[in-house]
């Protein structure tokens, strides 16, 4: 099996700045960001350098509304990311981003089911594979999509 690589560490450490300062000079690159700006988290898309807001706020309704914790996302920008991330899948790039995975997807929300596809459909996808994982589900993640042992932890 083709291993997945996985960006991990503890929240709010800093993976997104790191992977986004890393991703900044490669080419042939695509998939979403999800960075945290002015204490609100977005969405961006690589390849179109476009960001989008995934919090929701007082105008969104309640049937736009996915929520975890505290925090409750739009469900239309959710859609807006699967979607490139399932147009990138089909595409030759050396590199495919997903940050990030989290409680929402393990709960099949968010992003699922799109990152459910990406990992059954690995070995045909050319290129390298990326999530980003918080440290404190790494091995939820791990069980949840039966990755075992075809990934690799890298540093960045």
């Amino acid at each position: 099996m083709k291993k997945i690589c996985i960006l991990n560490g503890p929240r709010q450490s800093g993976k997104t700045t790191r992977l986004m300062q890393w991703a900044a000079d490669k080419k042939n690159i695509d998939g979403i960001f999800q960075p945290v700006i002015e204490g609100k988290r977005f969405i961006y898309h690589i390849s179109s350098k476009s960001l989008k807001l995934l919090e929701a706020h007082k105008q969104t309704s309640s049937d736009k509304i996915v929520s975890v914790g505290k925090f409750q996302f739009n469900k239309d920008v959710f859609e807006w990311a699967k979607n490139i991330l399932d147009e990138a899948l089909r595409n030759n790039f050396d590199w495919l981003i997903v940050d990030e995975v989290g409680p929402l997807e393990l709960d099949g929300k968010g992003l699922e089911p799109v990152i459910t596809k990406i990992i059954n459909e690995r070995e045909s996808f050319p290129g390298k594979i990326l999530f980003v994982v918080r440290e404190d589900l790494l091995k939820n993640f791990l069980e949840h999509y039966n990755i075992e042992d075809d990934y690799e932890l890298i540093r960045l």
